[in-house]
């Protein structure tokens, strides 16, 4: 599997990651809008015990005839996280329930548990495809980055949505009265 970057990179390209409503690992889905797009991953868990269930579900998957949709699942992850930062914002999001130690102890266990098998290249392929065009798209226009990073500065709550919202209409407001100071109706 073609890996891509990384959590941090992926959101400052404009891209949000989001839980997914469900657990089954099949549910990663991808939909951009053409500035800003949404990864919906399902949660997972990781804690001592997590390594050897990991390294169970491994073994199943390549000692049968099963497709290796565990396997793929694990790449994908280890293709999101490569720092400890990777792994703290996964968690903020809920994707990452942490029990195992520090964030750099779950990075380094995604790094590895997976690096020695091949996943199913078919596994992902549209959403990989998808935040490939997308990232691709971002990169090569200096206005979607623009505006990527004029949504993540100012647009980054609802708050200043709404802040922003008001200041317009004031200044529309102001505009119509001066519009009607200037030219006034005549009766």
């Amino acid at each position: 599997m073609a890996s891509f970057r990384n959590v941090k990179e992926l959101m400052d390209a404009g891209i949000r990651i989001k839980r997914s409503p469900t657990r089954h690992l099949r549910d990663i889905s991808f939909r951009s809008n053409g500035i800003t797009a949404c990864l919906k991953i399902p949660p997972i868990t990781i804690d001592s015990s997590t390594k050897a269930m990991f390294l169970n579900l491994i073994a199943y998957e390549m000692s049968s005839n099963v497709p290796h949709d565990f396997i793929s699942y694990l790449r994908f992850l280890d293709s999101l996280i490569d720092h400890a930062d990777d792994v703290k914002e996964l968690q903020s999001i809920g994707i990452l329930q942490n029990n195992l130690g520090t964030h750099e102890e779950v990075a380094i266990f995604f790094n590895t548990v997976s690096t020695n098998f091949e996943s199913n290249f078919h596994a992902y392929k549209e959403v990989r495809v998808k935040i490939r065009k997308h990232l691709q798209s971002h990169y090569n226009s200096r206005a979607k980055m623009w505006m990527t990073q004029c949504l993540d500065t100012y647009f980054d709550s609802p708050w200043t949505i709404i802040t922003w919202v008001g200041a317009f209409f004031a200044l529309f407001l102001t505009f119509v009265q001066t519009y009607y100071i200037v030219f006034p109706q005549s009766r």
